[in-house]
């Protein structure tokens, strides 16, 4: 049977006549908003995970040596660097970690297959963000809230990390799920909330973890809602699923006699017990750093809060993002470690409270922040580009400049493949912006898709760049290739944990600490100082090699040998 023209070309009109429409950002479904969700979630959560070695960051570096170690040695109960205890947290972060590296080996080097648990826990926190969102509010709800947590400026670095508050995200999260079904589902509320709160317990300390019932106690308060049977019910679930399952590894430690000062420090999540983290303790840190941390969603919320302050007690969900906000920030800053790392579950209230608000925000205040993420990631993504054509072609030769500086000795190579999903991500942010109608939405999906797209840039253009800045890899094998193999050991002076960790990663070096007795046995000493200031040594050690990664202006290593 013959085929018209007009017939044949059907198809492709409808698709054209499609992608040609204004995006209109109501809240409800359509296939072309459903492929950016998707694309802005994938685009966010993948680029980074795979490809790069473990960086200098302590965050990432002394995860993955105690992952290493696992592993390696085999200590699956009491977390070890390179052979050394080392207790920063409990181990159900780098349990999973030490799962993905094993199961992806064949394809994967051992850092990016233990970085997927990481991928694995962010996936599983949008999940729940949208479900608890959904719950609260409505299904409108939903998306927006997970692209107000992925638009947070203090997420995006530490959310793409071998780090094991990614875990401790996911479990607030699941636990804020739990709570949105108390009132009404005491049973299911309860297990949800208790199994969210158990995951915070093993993942970064009990302490944090007692928080969540604590929010569920302050909540059933604040609403003057303790008649109500089924929500002290769920509580008492919640309890009774949560404590059995937080006590399980300490438990396990103490039946191992394994359960020794920093190891309790650790379990409990309270670092500032421990004498070498209690100068990292400021109770205004997690204040000071929420007015840039939990940009854009703070001004949202803070906005909501005072709008519908007569409110906030007669509705759940006005209440409970304020009521976990609120004993978060407090818990956090008496309990935790004074490092933003440490702060990400401050923002999932936050982007819960802002996802009640965006519908209801000023249009003033919508617009500003709409044409400010336009012009501000336009910039900067231009700025990127130009630096990514000029390391690679020399012109602009000013610019060429500055970014060989950045690293010296590093040739650019182009990557078909990278080149072509940074322009592509490109071309549907430019897309986006231009069909987009103009709300209150548009401006947090335009800031969702903008900071999506400065992360993946670097990371599709420049990933090679920053692994040759910031890995050790180097570093490790210029000081393997001084020691002789007959060596009897290696002391290590002024080393840190992260430096430790990836020495022992790259070139097998295991080193015996300077107050160790077998110390004045060892022929060999490697210090870690500054080029201003080096640890001082007696005369008796020659130096043989002195370096450091490529634009590092402050660390500096230095090999010695006993003469």
């Amino acid at each position: 049977m013959s085929t018209t023209p007009n017939e044949v070309d059907k198809p492709n009109s409808g698709f054209a006549r499609t992608i040609a429409k204004p995006i209109v950002f109501d809240g409800t479904h359509s296939p072309v908003k459903s492929a950016l969700f998707i694309i802005i979630c994938a685009a966010w959560i993948l680029p980074g995970l795979i490809g790069h070695d473990p960086w200098k960051s302590a965050d990432e570096a002394i995860p993955f040596g105690v992952v290493l170690s696992m592993l390696r040695d085999g200590h699956w109960l009491t977390t070890t660097i390179a052979g050394v205890a080392d207790f920063d947290y409990p181990p159900l972060y780098h349990w999973i970690a030490s799962a993905t590296a094993w199961i992806f080996s064949p394809a994967l080097a051992l850092h990016d297959g233990a970085r997927l648990a990481t991928g694995l826990f962010m996936a599983l926190t949008m999940l729940y963000v949208h479900k608890t969102a959904t719950r609260l509010f409505d299904q409108r709800a939903g998306r927006i809230a997970v692209l107000l947590l992925i638009s947070c400026l203090g997420l995006i670095w530490r959310a793409h990390q071998i780090n094991p508050e990614v875990a401790g995200l996911a479990g607030y999260a699941i636990a804020f799920y739990g709570m949105t079904r108390l009132r009404s589902e005491p049973r299911k509320g309860g297990i949800s909330t208790g199994v969210g709160a158990a995951i915070v317990a093993l993942a970064i300390g009990i302490a944090p973890a007692l928080l969540v019932p604590l929010i569920s106690f302050a909540l059933i308060t604040f609403l003057h809602d303790w008649r109500n049977r089924d929500f002290r019910r769920g509580i008492a679930i919640s309890l009774a699923v949560m404590l059995p399952l937080m006590l399980v590894y300490p438990g396990a430690l103490w039946l191992t006699d394994s359960l020794t000062h920093g190891a309790l420090v650790a379990v409990l999540g309270i670092p500032f017990l421990s004498e070498e983290s209690r100068h990292a303790f400021i109770p205004t840190y997690f204040l000071q750093i929420m007015p840039w941390y939990g940009l854009p969603a703070l001004p949202f919320a803070i906005w909501l809060w005072w709008r519908d302050r007569a409110k906030l007690r007669d509705r759940v969900e006005l209440a409970m993002p304020l009521v976990a906000f609120v004993v978060l920030l407090i818990g956090f800053s008496m309990l935790r470690e004074s490092r933003d790392a440490s702060a990400m579950a401050l923002l999932i209230p936050l982007a819960f409270a802002a996802a009640n608000a965006l519908d209801r925000l000023p249009r003033a205040m919508a617009s500003f922040m709409d044409w400010f993420s336009v012009l501000f990631f336009g910039f900067l993504m231009a700025v990127l580009w130009l630096y990514w054509v000029a390391a690679l072609t020399g012109f602009p030769s000013g610019v060429a400049r500055d970014a060989a500086r950045l690293a010296p000795g590093f040739t650019v190579t182009f990557g078909i493949v990278t080149f072509l999903i940074a322009l592509l991500l490109t071309i549907v942010w430019l897309y986006a912006v231009v069909r987009a109608h103009r709300s209150n939405r548009r401006a947090i999906v335009n800031w969702a898709a903008g900071i999506t797209l400065i992360w993946v840039i670097p990371n599709m253009l420049a990933l090679p760049a920053f692994d040759y800045v910031l890995s050790y890899r180097a570093v490790a094998a210029r000081i393997q290739s001084q020691l002789p193999p007959e060596r009897k050991c290696l002391v290590a002076y002024g080393l840190g944990d992260a430096q430790r960790a990836s020495l022992d990663y790259f070139a097998g070096l295991r080193f015996v600490p300077q107050n160790d007795a077998k110390a004045d046995s060892c022929d060999w000493l490697l210090t870690q100082g500054t080029r201003e200031r080096s640890p001082v040594v007696d005369a008796s050690w020659q130096l043989m090699w002195r370096g450091s990664r490529p634009a590092d202006r402050t660390e500096r290593f230095s090999l010695y040998h006993r003469q």
